[in-house]
């Protein structure tokens, strides 16, 4: 089955599936923060008019120091991006005619960047029965050979699995000795913990890492990403980088989000929350739930030769969920559910309740 790609684009899914549009529709499909922007943004939003007058700093250094700070490594080792999807089309420049690894399932955009700049697709599967973590039969072998390159989504996206650092640091061992390349995505650590990052290991030239600021902050819109690397390899890839590429309005959001800790506890806690009560929910009702550690999970109905019609069922009901037709290795039995406020989960827990008897 053929249905049309739709993250966050709900009306667009609507039109296409030519299905009258709810009065109200909760759009699950995307994964953003529900609770919006750290308040200290609106506060300061009407004395940052002025900015737009003028250039940005194109090093962007009052940002990188703080992010610096965070990770404990030198500002040489940060690098900005206009969101980090804009980072990795850059590094797959390094990779121009090699061999890159792909961990599925997985975010669609690592095959487009790597066919962009000409490299190779190795496609490493997962399942159900393996839980959805990489063999290191797999793993081991790939990264063995020189010059080849690994995607790795950690906490994984659409399931949400995270992989322990061991694994991981075993893994950046063996690309070390090869002179291969984890290419680390940890768009959603912010969510699992910064005690399951692999920041500390950036002066490693094996290890690129990319880091996303909307998702936990919920500034999307701005578009604003960065990359941990050993300064060397920051030092190559910035040449490949347009001047003034993350405008003024990002920067001074970054500055300000990265200093509000208290929102960042708030909104992990909230996450782990709201996650357990619908995993919980939905396991009552027989449904396999991805061991997430992220704000989305992936749910299966028990019989997941109806998930589809649970997925139509849904959207009638105003509810957006994601279908995961698009994803290799998921081929359309699970969806993909981004965590919304109390109220919203409720209303899809008992959306599925009712259909389910």
């Amino acid at each position: 089955m053929t249905l049309p790609s739709h993250g966050a684009n709900p009306l667009y899914l609507y039109e296409t599936l030519n299905l009258k549009v709810p009065e109200e529709i909760i759009d699950f499909s995307e994964n953003s923060i529900p609770t919006g922007p750290p308040t200290r943004l609106k506060e300061q939003w009407d004395h940052w008019y002025n900015a737009i007058s003028t250039y940005p700093d194109p090093e962007g250094r009052d940002l990188k120091k703080l992010i610096a700070g965070k990770h404990q490594v030198s500002e040489s080792q940060v690098l900005l991006g206009n969101g980090a999807s804009e980072l990795m089309m850059t590094v797959l420049r390094k990779f121009q005619g090699k061999t890159v690894g792909v961990i599925h399932p997985a975010f669609s955009e690592y095959e487009r960047v790597i066919k962009a700049n000409g490299a190779l697709t190795h496609h490493i599967y997962t399942n159900e029965a393996m839980d959805f973590h990489p063999d290191d039969q797999d793993i081991q072998p790939f990264l063995s050979t020189p010059e080849r390159a690994l995607f790795i989504c950690n906490p994984n996206n659409p399931t949400g699995i995270r992989l322990e650092r061991e694994t991981l640091i075993a893994w950046l061992e063996t690309a070390e000795q090869s002179g291969s390349t984890l290419l680390l995505d940890e768009a959603f650590i912010d969510m699992a913990g910064e005690e399951h990052s692999l920041a500390d290991y950036v002066g490693n030239p094996s290890l690129i890492i990319f880091r996303s600021m909307t998702k936990m902050y919920s500034i999307a819109g701005l578009r604003l990403g960065y990359l941990l690397g050993d300064e060397e390899t920051v030092k190559e890839i910035s040449q490949w980088l347009p001047h003034w590429n993350v405008n003024q309005l990002a920067l001074l959001a970054g500055e300000t989000v990265l200093q509000d800790q208290l929102y960042t506890d708030e909104v992990r806690s909230f996450i782990r929350e709201e996650r357990s009560r619908l995993t919980d929910a939905l396991n009552d009702l027989g449904f396999k739930v991805s061991d997430s550690a992220a704000n989305y999970v992936c749910i299966q109905p028990p019989d997941p030769q109806q998930t589809e019609t649970l997925w139509h069922f849904l959207l009638r009901e105003g509810l957006v969920l994601r279908h995961t037709y698009n994803y290799r290795g998921l081929d359309g039995t699970w969806l993909r559910v981004g965590l919304k406020c109390p109220e919203q989960n409720q209303k899809l827990i008992e959306a599925i309740t009712l259909w389910a008897q």
